[in-house]
């Protein structure tokens, strides 16, 4: 693991054991976020989270929000297995000036899923995140945000930090929702996501109600 990356990782984890939002520290590492990352620490959270949408959304015409979009990596995994209806939206504008030369995404929103956001209920027919659920980013309770932006039966792909999955309890808020038949769950998988370290990740499919 380059000094760089390892660097940016305890910064993050600084913000995160403080619960400090990490927009600022996103901002500044935008140019080198792809590098640092998949290049350094062998990340393959986005390749997780694309591939597991693949199998439980099949129709490449789909719309699909990238939740937590970044500079698109989810969204270039998705376009390269054939998805072409893919919007995206992020809290830095940093890594959507980084996304937005690529030409993966309709829209680029720029927004903040702790708050309601300006997209429509409904307007989606996957939703996917990957990499934004931790202290300092988002947490369980913008679970039905993320569900209220896609169709009734649509699935919902998330792969976070397996550590925060547990220390932070989100499964009593995924049973929470499924029990109030706000959405059903699929599968939840364990994952290492980065060759470079050992990294616990989980992986939560559901498919809203």
């Amino acid at each position: 693991m380059s000094n760089k990356a390892s660097t940016v990782l305890d910064k993050l984890a600084e913000c995160e054991a403080s619960n400090i939002s990490t927009q600022p520290l996103y901002d500044e590492w935008s140019q080198t976020y792809e590098q640092d990352l998949v290049g350094n620490l062998g990340y393959t959270g986005h390749l997780i989270a694309a591939n597991a949408l693949a199998e439980f959304s099949p129709d490449k015409a789909a719309s699909i929000i990238d939740i937590g979009c970044g500079t698109g990596l989810v969204g270039q995994t998705l376009k390269t297995l054939g998805y072409s209806h893919i919007d995206g939206i992020d809290f830095s504008e940093e890594m959507l000036n980084v996304a937005r030369p690529k030409a993966i995404y309709g829209k680029l929103v720029p927004g903040d899923l702790m708050k309601k956001t300006v997209i429509e209920t409904g307007a989606y027919q996957a939703a996917v995140c990957a990499g934004s659920f931790a202290p300092g980013h988002l947490g369980p309770e913008c679970y039905p945000e993320i569900i209220r932006l896609v169709a009734p039966g649509s699935p919902i792909v998330i792969f976070m930090n397996g550590a925060h999955f547990v220390e932070d309890d989100y499964q009593s808020h995924i049973d929470r929702l499924e029990h109030s038949k706000i959405w059903e769950v699929v599968e939840i998988k364990a994952f290492n996501y980065m060759s470079a370290l050992k990294r616990p990740g989980r992986l939560i499919v559901a498919r809203k109600c």
